[in-house]
């Protein structure tokens, strides 16, 4: 028995979405044991007593970023896998972002915690880069995917 296509886009969504939060968590943990081994390198080279001289806030914006960077890259590779057709791009460019809002309030909540602290906007970087890396791969053209045979695999 075959699947429709409303049968395969749905699971396809939930995929994408599951996916997605999964990506999210494991990012976050990474960017926090990175974060962690940054502060032990730190405290080799100069010192225990001297390792609080750097600031916290050195540490945290580069979990952050490294956070958002794994994101953005992610992003594109799950977008990427999507069966892309033109009628489906806007639908899809909503479930982007859609999920962006889901993935950047599940590190921000991760983040308050954790060491990394409650700033405010801490899931604003993991928002942006959903959005930067799953818009990007739903607005290149078929033939510019680089995982070409990944589409027929997964979502098809």
């Amino acid at each position: 028995m075959r699947r429709s296509d409303e049968a395969a886009l749905v699971y396809s969504m939930a995929a994408y979405f599951g996916a997605s939060l999964l990506a999210t968590a494991l990012l976050l943990l990474s960017a926090l044991a990175a974060m962690k081994a940054a502060f032990a390198f730190a405290r080799l080279l100069l010192g225990p007593k001297q390792v609080y001289w750097l600031k916290p806030l050195i540490f945290d914006s580069t979990g952050f970023g490294l956070s958002a960077a794994g994101t953005a890259l992610v992003q594109y590779y799950l977008a990427s896998l999507l069966r892309l057709t033109g009628e489906e791009r806007p639908f899809l460019a909503i479930l982007v972002a859609f999920c962006s809002l889901f993935c950047g309030l599940l590190f921000w909540r991760g983040a308050l915690s954790t060491s990394l602290g409650a700033y405010g906007f801490s899931g604003l970087c993991v928002t942006l880069g959903v959005l930067l890396g799953g818009l990007t791969a739903l607005g290149q053209a078929p033939s510019e995917n680089p995982w070409p045979g990944s589409v027929s695999r997964y979502f098809r």
